[in-house]
C-alpha cells in the first residue's frame, strides 16, 4: 500500500457536501482510495484531501489499496474515515447499498490524460495485447494506433498496475495515464485525453451525528473542492 499526504491545494469547481459536514471537526480523517500510485483516483483523493484541509481539518493522510473493495474493507473495519470511488467503477453499487456506509460527498474532476504506451523504444508487433482497468476500456478501441491489430485485452486492478505490467515486459500496451506511464518509464504511442468523471465519497454511519441536520445553504455557495 502507498502512504501519500501532498494534497491538491489549487482552486476548482464545487463539490456537493452531503455529509462531510457532520463528521468530526478534530482528529484525523484518513483518505483511502484506489492506488498505487499514478491512478486517477489518487488524484482525485488529493482533491478532496485539499479541500479539507482548507476547511480546517489538520491531519488528513491518504492510503491506497490495490481495490476499490479492499479500500471499502477498510472503512468497515475503522482504519480509515473516507473512501474515494469512481462512479465509472462497475462495483460502486456496494457503496452505494451497504447500510453500514453513507453518501459523504460528490464532486466533479477530470482525470489524468489517458493514452496506450509501451516502453520506449520496444519493438512492437503489429498484432497486440493491451492491458487497462476494465473502467477505461473502452477507450482502447478509440486511442489505438491504427498500425495496430488489437489481439486480447488483459484486465488489471488499476491504470497503474497496468503501466507496471508493461515495464516488466508481461503486456507489450498499456491503456494508462500520464503520471503511471512517467513513473513506469513508458511512451505514449497514442493521442491522449482525459475523461470527465464524477466521484463519490463515502463515509460509515457511525461516524455522523445523524440527529444534527447539515446546515441548509444555497447551491451557489455550496463549499469549493480544488484539484
Amino acid at each position: 500500500m502507498t502512504i501519500s499526504s501532498r494534497p491538491d491545494t489549487s482552486d476548482g469547481q464545487e463539490v456537493t457536501d452531503v455529509a462531510l459536514v457532520r463528521l468530526p471537526a478534530t482528529g484525523s480523517l484518513r483518505i483511502t482510495s484506489l492506488g498505487p500510485a499514478g491512478t486517477s483516483s489518487e488524484q482525485a483523493a488529493r482533491a478532496l484531501q485539499g479541500h479539507l484541509l482548507r476547511r480546517g481539518h489538520e491531519h488528513v493522510p491518504i492510503e491506497l489499496c490495490h481495490r476499490y473493495e479492499e479500500a471499502g474493507d477498510r472503512l468497515l473495519a475503522g482504519d480509515c474515515e473516507l473512501v474515494v470511488v469512481a462512479n465509472a467503477y462497475s462495483g460502486i453499487d456496494r457503496f452505494y447499498m451497504d447500510p453500514a456506509l453513507r453518501l459523504a460527498a460528490v464532486f466533479v474532476k477530470d482525470t489524468p490524460h489517458y493514452g496506450i504506451a509501451s516502453v520506449a523504444g520496444a519493438e512492437l508487433e503489429q498484432k497486440t495485447r493491451v492491458i487497462t482497468h476494465p473502467a477505461p476500456r473502452a477507450l482502447v478501441g478509440e486511442l489505438l494506433p491504427e498500425r495496430f491489430d488489437l489481439a486480447e485485452v488483459v484486465f488489471a486492478t488499476s491504470t497503474s498496475a497496468a503501466a507496471e505490467a508493461v515495464e516488466r515486459g508481461e503486456v507489450p500496451l498499456a491503456l494508462t495515464t500520464a503520471l503511471a506511464a512517467r513513473l513506469h518509464g513508458l511512451e505514449f504511442l497514442s493521442r491522449t485525453r482525459p475523461i470527465r468523471m464524477v466521484w463519490s465519497v463515502f463515509t460509515r454511519a457511525d461516524l455522523l451525528d445523524e440527529e444534527r441536520p447539515a446546515p441548509r445553504r444555497p447551491a451557489a455557495t455550496a463549499r469549493s473542492l480544488a484539484w
